[in-house]
């Protein structure tokens, strides 16, 4: 028996009674020294059903989150790669939304919920985020 930390993933979505799915995830199992340096990463993210691009939002927040983490800095810790991460696609979400037709309606826009799982070494690191690229859109609007 190794010492090593071993990993099987299996995926699977379903849109539902929806016409569209809108979710997305995605994994990375990185390669020494990646792994140690910064572990395994998943990612899930949700689209909402009232609007018809939460989909690119879903895809857009699991690729750059599981793109860009790896991209961060081995000196910064989990948290803080993940937040500087969460921050970035957080904003071009937002952006997406704001200069978009949706930014004035919440039920609609580039928005989703997202979670991600990092496991380095024998931690797990888990985030959530309940609405990516609305938070900043309703703020800079005045709502709540």
């Amino acid at each position: 028996m190794s010492g090593r930390l071993t990993v099987g993933v299996g995926q699977y979505s379903d849109r539902g009674r929806k016409p569209l799915n809108q979710d997305y995830y995605g994994v990375y199992i990185a390669k020494e020294p990646q792994l140690s340096a910064k572990g395994i990463a998943v990612a899930v993210a949700d689209g909402i059903s009232s609007s018809g691009v939460s989909h690119v939002a879903s895809q857009a927040a699991v690729t750059g989150f599981l793109l860009d983490y790896y991209c961060t800095s081995e000196a910064w810790s989990v948290k803080k790669s993940v937040q500087k991460v969460l921050f970035a696609t957080n904003s071009w979400l937002y952006a997406q939304t704001r200069y978009s037709r949706y930014c004035y309606d919440k039920d609609r826009g580039y928005v989703c919920t997202f979670s991600a799982l990092v496991v380095k070494s024998a931690t797990a690191y888990l985030f959530h985020v309940a609405i990516a690229g609305f938070t900043a859109c309703a703020a800079a609007n005045g709502s709540n």
